[in-house]
């Protein structure tokens, strides 16, 4: 379920400036009570992990969450949140410094576990019998004096320690401790160790480290994260657990892992940005299947999921809290969110935790950037279940994303074709348009407590050959190495050296993307199909473009810095990892071999490099200048193809400074780069279950007063191990200067990974200078627009058209269902652009609401249609 709609911005590690917590949550249905920060984080940037609840024998109930003790004292905070409104700190237990500090509750007692080490060390016992005053009351060492997570049996008194070390910092498994058992003189305050898992040899290998666990009745549901594999255990008897199933799965960094009521449906995170939440039929146990995959947002990280009843609660870095109605376990559907992180999505800032399980049903969060947070749920909503079928034979269709205009949410279908969202009380619409197919949408009134479902017919379209030339406007010739795009789709192709592409795409109006280094680029929405099948192209130059082939004034190194190799330099890549087939031709391509080939390289082609097999392409094998360009910048620069390792970032971050850019005089200035990013766990390699480290980045940051202070721009995680254009319009985040400078930050997050990244083709132009589409050679212009700009919209929305000839056209604003909300324009235009705009009001004046809108063209018997968001 999408709702953010910024792009990823978190850094969070040394040497990158920290972005402010909320002032309020962002919330839905939920209602804050009250929310404490007393040990801000300060410089560190971050200062608190978990949280959960203890409820005393005489009802009252109580907050715990962890203090890293970086800009203050590190240790455990117990509030009384008895009256949540009016929470008051009853105690606080010091402990070792560490960044985690994982909690859970047994009758009068609260056990402790952390990373840290040194003085205090180990599995720390809170005793509760006075919850005013709590003490601590010892502090277990045998067998391990660290644990990652921990997890309590409540009905047979039974602790388990998850991912624990021993002082010699070797991994000693899962510890299982009795906490009430007179045989063994076992009691809360002196557990006595009754098994381990897997037990054998110490230390236990990466494959059996379990990261964190649940029991629930005679199962134990066990993460392990590092080769991404689930598990459950036969936990009848905790003495001997034995392991029922074990498996992999797409994306799996598995973290944690919690069931549904029923025992059938298994709820599990991944780490990792963009990782949904993954949602595994589990009724034939011996086989589970992933059913479906949900998220709050792509770019975000889900990170805790727990049940209680029949209630889903997620916590999500930089997205907040999230509630999911479980009446149909398999399509859970979202309620009610929190958000208490003013940062944008992506990263590991904002919330770490979430706990429901208080009787008085408070429910209570730990922000890492601003502290302890308490809520109470408002359950106003009703179902809306939209199923979406082929039109032709009735069959579902799985992958197709769903809308609820009307919320800005979305969800993608699983293989059941159907999603299920929980709307507030009001009229509601449900759209959808996949890729290569029509648009299907519905309207429903959902009131609370309502349920209703829809179904969403579509047909496949007619698809027909898109083709064209890519020319350069100032002498018009052809373009090599262009990239011609249908944003959110995944067609796209690159020029030869003749300039021209040539695509087959399905019927339909889409976001066409024309990029090219050095040149600004081309965004304009058209229709695409058999009856409009292809068009030129001119791209303009940037004002400014360094293409890496000379010594600019680049610098490398910054406050901060301890990468020990990897380090940036500007070279002639020499490529890591697999290397592609020579002269293959692109993906979807005429058969026309690729730049790179064209320029005696080896690589697939090296506007689009990608991965070939199980391990992937770390560092680019070329540049991305077409031409006769050879240089970029890269992370370190190895002797050998084969071994990724070799000069890798490792220990720490390197950054890199481009020169002062003047982007004084230019009305939108915008900084465009290409960029590649590569990162990949080296434990996921020896155990078959590939994927990246969520601790690596690439962090983009921009000065305007050459360098003195920096804002964060974005933050990119995972496997981007292609080239891609990304452009920062300068005044969204400093005032335009003429010292204006961007710094990329490569950071290696793990001593266990392999990071790669690159930079190559930076420009410099004005976006409020719009580039201008030559007309199609089919002979003739086509009524078309360009790009809706800003898109989404808080304000008013910015339209250019594109008129083949003088002649009479009106322009008006749809909504989702074909209502005219304003006319824009109506009357007799010469040929070319006409700029036109939306105050996103409608005919009488009144302001429209959030969703999904169009402008729609006519002339004659031509047609043109543009699609946007409108927010609020």
């Amino acid at each position: 379920m999408i709702r953010r709609l910024v792009p990823v911005m978190a850094v969070l590690l040394a040497g990158f400036p920290a972005l402010p917590a909320a002032a309020l949550p962002v919330m839905r249905n939920f209602t804050l009570q009250a929310q404490r920060n007393d040990y801000p984080p300060g410089a560190s940037i971050v200062n608190y992990s978990a949280c959960w609840s203890y409820i005393h024998s005489d009802g009252r109930e109580y907050a715990v969450i962890g203090v890293n003790g970086f800009s203050s004292a590190a240790g455990t905070a117990i509030y009384n949140v008895t009256d949540p409104a009016l929470p008051h700190l009853a105690g606080f237990i010091p402990g070792p410094a560490s960044t985690w500090r994982e909690y859970k509750s047994y009758r009068d007692w609260i056990y402790v576990v952390t990373e840290g080490g040194g003085a205090g060390q180990g599995l720390q016992i809170i005793r509760m019998t006075n919850p005013e005053a709590p003490v601590l009351a010892a502090t277990y060492t045998t067998n391990f004096v660290s644990s990652h997570t921990v997890a309590v049996d409540t009905a047979r008194g039974i602790l388990i320690c998850n991912g624990t070390k021993a002082l010699s910092g070797q991994a000693t498994g899962m510890r299982i401790l009795a906490l009430n058992n007179a045989g063994i003189a076992a009691t809360p305050e002196t557990p006595v160790e009754i098994s381990w898992w897997p037990g054998g040899l110490i230390p236990v290998s990466t494959a059996n480290y379990v990261h964190d666990s649940v029991p629930v009745g005679n199962r134990l549901y066990a993460s392990s994260i590092y080769p991404g594999i689930q598990r459950v255990l036969d936990f009848t008897n905790p003495a001997t657990p034995t392991e029922i199933v074990s498996w992999t799965y797409p994306g799996g960094f598995s973290h944690n892992a919690w069931p549904d009521a029923t025992g059938n449906w298994l709820y599990v995170t991944d780490e990792i940005k963009g990782e949904p939440l993954k949602i595994f039929d589990l009724t034939t146990l011996g086989s589970p299947v992933l059913a479906n995959a949900i998220t709050s947002n792509p770019e975000a990280i889900v990170h805790n999921a727990h049940v209680k009843g029949s209630e889903l609660y997620l916590s999500n870095y930089t997205e907040g809290i999230r509630a999911l109605d479980l009446s149909d376990p398999r399509h859970p559907a979202e309620f009610a969110s929190a958000d208490s992180y003013a940062g944008p999505s992506g990263g590991y800032g904002g919330v770490w935790e979430v706990c429901p399980f208080f009787p008085s049903g408070t429910v209570i969060a730990s922000d890492r950037n601003s502290g302890l947070y308490i809520y109470r749920v408002v359950r106003n909503y009703g179902i809306l279940r939209a199923t979406v079928v082929n039109a032709a034979n009735g069959l579902p269709i799985p992958g197709a994303k769903v809308v609820l205009t009307t919320q800005g949410d979305s969800l993608t279908t699983p293989t059941d074709g159907t999603v299920q969202f929980a709307p507030s009380p009001g009229s509601h619409t449900v759209w959808t348009h996949p890729f290569g197919w029509s648009a299907a949408s519905a309207t429903r009134p959902v009131s609370m407590g309502s349920s209703d479902a829809v179904e969403l017919a579509i047909a496949a379209l007619p698809v027909g050959t898109f083709a064209g030339t890519v020319r350069n406007s100032v002498n018009a010739s052809p373009l090599d190495g262009a990239q011609v795009s249908l944003a959110y789709t995944p067609v796209h192709e690159h020029t030869g050296l003749d300039g021209q592409f040539s695509m087959s795409v399905p019927d339909d109006i889409y976001r066409l993307e024309v990029r090219c280094a050095g040149f600004v680029p081309l965004e304009y929405d058209r229709r695409i199909g058999p009856l409009y099948p292809g068009g030129d192209f001119s791209l303009v130059p940037a004002a400014f473009w360094d293409d890496l082939q000379a010594n600019t004034g680049w610098t490398v190194g910054a406050t901060g810095d301890n990468a020990t190799s990897g380090v940036w330099t500007r070279v002639s890549p020499l490529g890591t990892g697999p290397r592609p087939p020579a002269s293959a031709p692109q993906e979807g391509s005429t058969g026309t071999a690729s730049p790179a080939a064209r320029r005696g390289a080896s690589p697939l082609n090296a506007q689009h490099e990608e991965p070939v097999a199980a391990f992937p392409n770390m560092q680019p094998y070329m540049d991305h200048t077409p031409g006769a360009g050879t240089m970029c910048f890269v992370t370190g620069q190895g002797t050998d193809s084969l071994n990724v390792d070799q000069a890798d970032v490792d220990g720490g971050k390197t950054s890199l400074t481009t020169p002062a850019l003047n982007a004084t005089g230019m009305t939108d200035p915008v900084i465009g780069y290409w960029r590649w990013f590569a990162s990949f766990f080296v434990a996921g390699i020896s155990n078959g279950n590939n994927g990246p480290e969520p601790g690596d980045y690439l962090a983009t940051l921009i000065s305007n007063d050459n360098g003195a202070n920096w804002t964060v721009v974005d933050t990119l995680r995972g496997l981007e191990n292609h080239w891609e254009e990304h452009a920062i319009h300068v005044s969204q985040f400093v005032g335009p200067s003429a010292q204006v400078k961007v710094r990329f930050g490569a950071a290696d997050g793990s001593p266990d990974s392999y990071v790669e990244a690159a930079i190559d083709d930076l420009t410099l132009y004005d976006a409020a200078i719009l580039p201008v589409a030559v007309p199609p050679r089919t002979g003739g212009g086509r009524l078309a627009f360009r790009a809706p700009w800003p898109n989404p919209a808080a304000g008013a929305v910015r339209f250019m058209l594109d008129l083949p000839k003088a002649q009479e056209v009106g322009v008006e604003v749809l909504d989702l269902q074909g209502r005219r909300v304003r006319e824009l324009h109506h009357g007799v235009v010469g040929s070319g652009p006409l700029e036109l705009s939306w105050d996103g009001r409608d005919d009488n004046g009144r302001e429209a609401p959030a969703g999904l809108y169009f402008a729609r063209a006519a002339a004659g018997p031509e047609s043109a249609l543009a699609r946007f968001v409108r927010i609020r």
